[in-house]
């Protein structure tokens, strides 16, 4: 179980206002985010399109907030070289995406990135297990990914428990992030099994204050 008081909220900027990103940078910054999630979407792997690696790149230069880009991508290794000068960050991958995931990890580390794994609701905890000596963390998603505003899967708890109970067991350092469907109702009880970060996105930019939304959520883990 992770510590209540050492989780980290990762701010999803998707859910932000895509005409005026930088408005949303600025609202990520002042409510408290501890990092930026940047969420790369095909319209092949996911049915949205996003945004590309020119949007990273000037997230990086705009805000001094670390940043991790989440890449909901078929074919993840063909976006390395095109994000090579786009700043320093966590390049997160979907184990589903690829056959040759180990080998783009590889490639990952060789940029200097941090490299992650990704994972699908129906993807059971087993599939990163083998990955694990060779990730800085393993992203859950908490719904299907690219249909922003779903609630969060029952079942979300149990994997993230399953996969804390992998890391321990591979004696692994890798963090565990929840994305998707995470509000302050449920994030008490994700950091309980085992969630190191939260990606908050619509509970922050839907919320009637966006500035107080991580300071709420922050709240109700801590028991307040």
């Amino acid at each position: 179980m992770a510590e209540t008081s050492s989780f980290k909220i990762s701010a999803s900027i998707l859910a932000g206002d895509l005409l005026n990103l930088g408005e949303a940078i600025r609202t990520c910054e002042r409510a408290g985010a501890d990092m930026l999630h940047l969420d790369i979407c095909d319209g092949h792997f996911v049915p949205t399109i996003s945004f590309g690696e020119e949007v990273v790149r000037r997230t990086c230069q705009e805000s001094k907030l670390p940043a991790e880009v989440h890449l909901m991508v078929s074919r993840p290794g063909d976006w390395l070289s095109r994000m090579a000068d786009g700043g320093q960050f966590r390049m997160i991958i979907h184990v589903e995406a690829d056959t040759r995931v180990m080998g783009i990890l590889q490639l990952i580390e060789r940029e200097g990135w941090k490299a992650g794994v990704a994972m699908n609701p129906e993807t059971p905890a087993t599939a990163v297990e083998p990955l694990l000596p060779y990730v800085d963390n393993v992203l859950i998603m908490g719904y299907a990914p690219g249909f922003a505003g779903q609630p969060l899967l029952d079942y979300t708890y149990i994997k993230t428990e399953d996969v804390r109970a992998l890391i321990e067991k591979t004696g692994s350092s890798a963090t565990i992030t929840v994305d998707g469907g995470v509000k302050a109702g449920n994030a008490r009880q994700l950091v309980e099994a085992g969630a190191d970060i939260l990606v908050v996105s619509s509970g922050m930019f839907s919320h009637e204050n966006p500035d107080e939304s991580l300071n709420e959520i922050r709240r109700m883990v801590a028991g307040e």
